[in-house]
């Protein structure tokens, strides 16, 4: 069988409902890669699509189908690239009505139902895709009873059967790496432009399953409980990316990369072995690390650390069940300053009882700490976590377009605010921070840079979106 991988045409325009979407990042889709190279180690033929990053249409996916001409397709799909992936799988079933559809994800785990009733996918993968596609695929070669398969849902007499879930794979060192060599140019992925400061910069993963209980977090691929690959697989793949790649830095995208001080030594110290140097960016957590942490990690190449703060209103982090302490946080930020490693913050509005006060306090917050960098986004309740279930106790949700679920756009609003003042405060934080005579020296240094070029397109248009005053905002 030849097994075609795709992850949908979304623009970055509507991955951000608006052109601030130009100035972000690009990243592997390691979910298609992962599987793709667990596909192929069972012997099948496998291509992979990466249409977001080629900026490719539906007619030029058609056209690449037909070239390759696979037997079945596998669509991967986050909650707001999903209308994408209905779009694509539309098309392709118009054109090729008896190939295989399947969709798998984010979304198809925490909407099976509803994803199984769209008549172009004939099949949904729900949970981690690796085994169960695999299964699937031996079923449809050999013409098995498919409800063996756990973790599918399929048609069955024009009813959804729904099989039992999948356990989680315990042992991730089993997995291949990703295919690295089924992308086509490694040149179309980078993170945000001040998030790197070498190319070929590559994002890997070395865990999955988060232990915390964030209640906007969506945990219904990987689950609750924490799976780490072992040090000697993860310093194994830096070692093939640098040799095979020339990679010079990796993004570890992990949600909580430093869990487990002895386990970020040991892979560290497995690269000096081998005599790999690399620079290398992580998200963290400000409950995990410590000043003698931080000092090995900047020692070995690190040199931004992503802290997810949320919030700067006890309150409200107590309601989202954050676990963090702000002062822990304040402390933490003024270590990685004396260790000259780059921070960015990352910071949600609009949560479950926010009011204008809790913003503001937010708002101080990030100014008062010595950050070098904010990620302001709206809080956008996906389907599946605890403030999706409860969003209509504390606000308005608005469910009608999965599309508009982008961290961006208002789809929850709490009680007492409006869609307008959350992209007011959104805006007015960003201006408030960057326009600050402290951030002028960090952005100069950053134009100057190896890959300032790259990047000062990309402050251009930042600095565009940040002016741009919307009529409708109050």
């Amino acid at each position: 069988m030849i097994v075609l991988l795709i992850y949908p045409p979304i623009s970055k325009y509507e991955r951000y409902s608006s052109d601030i979407g130009e100035v972000g990042g690009e990243q592997i889709p390691l979910g298609i890669y992962y599987i793709a190279s667990y596909v192929r180690s069972h012997g099948f033929d496998v291509h992979c699509i990466d249409a977001e990053a080629q900026r490719l249409d539906n007619s030029e996916i058609l056209d690449k189908i037909k070239d390759i001409k696979p037997d079945i397709i596998g669509l991967s799909a986050t909650t707001v690239a999903y209308m994408r992936a209905c779009d694509l799988a539309q098309a392709v079933k118009q054109r090729y009505p008896h190939l295989p559809m399947v969709i798998g994800g984010a979304h198809a785990t925490a909407n099976l139902k509803d994803v199984m009733e769209h008549p172009a996918f004939d099949y949904a993968i729900y949970g981690e895709g690796e085994i169960t596609f695999v299964d699937l695929l031996h079923a449809l070669e050999k013409k098995h009873d498919l409800s063996t398969v756990h973790g599918l849902a399929y048609r069955e007499c024009e009813h959804v059967r729904i099989n039992p879930p999948r356990e989680y794979i315990q042992d991730l060192d089993q997995l291949p790496f990703p295919a690295y060599d089924l992308i086509p140019d490694l040149a179309l992925y980078h993170p945000d432009p001040s998030n790197y400061r070498l190319t070929p910069v590559v994002n890997i993963i070395t865990s999955r399953g988060c232990p915390n209980h964030c209640t906007f977090c969506d945990r219904n691929v990987f689950g609750q409980k924490l799976r780490q690959r072992t040090p000697e697989n993860v310093a194994t793949e830096i070692e093939f990316l640098v040799k095979q790649y020339g990679v010079r830095e990796v993004a570890f995208v992990d949600d909580t990369f430093t869990i487990g001080k002895g386990r970020i030594q040991k892979i560290f110290t497995l690269l000096q072995q081998k005599e790999i140097q690399i620079s290398w960016t992580c998200m963290s957590r400000v409950n995990t690390v410590d000043y003698e942490t931080l000092a090995f990690m900047k020692k070995m190449g690190c040199w931004k650390i992503k802290f997810g703060i949320e919030s700067g209103d006890e309150a409200i982090l107590q309601k989202i069940r954050k676990n963090i302490n702000l002062d822990t946080a304040r402390e933490v930020i003024r270590s990685c300053k004396r260790l000259r490693i780059s921070t960015s913050g990352f910071f949600i509005i609009g949560h479950p009882k926010e009011t204008k006060e809790s913003i503001e306090k937010t708002i101080d917050f990030a100014l008062d700490v010595p950050f070098d960098d904010i990620v302001v986004t709206i809080n956008t309740p996906i389907p599946g976590t605890v403030q999706y279930k409860e969003a209509e106790q504390y606000g308005t949700l608005d469910a009608t377009n999965m599309s508009r679920f982008n961290y961006w756009s208002p789809v929850f609003v709490p009680h007492g605010l409006s869609s307008a003042y959350l992209i007011a405060s959104q805006k007015r934080m960003y201006r408030r921070f960057y326009f600050r005579m402290r951030t002028v020296p960090r952005l100069i240094q950053d134009l100057i840079s190896p890959t300032g070029m790259k990047r000062f397109r990309s402050y251009v248009l930042a600095l565009k979106f940040l002016l741009k005053k919307n009529s409708d905002q109050t």
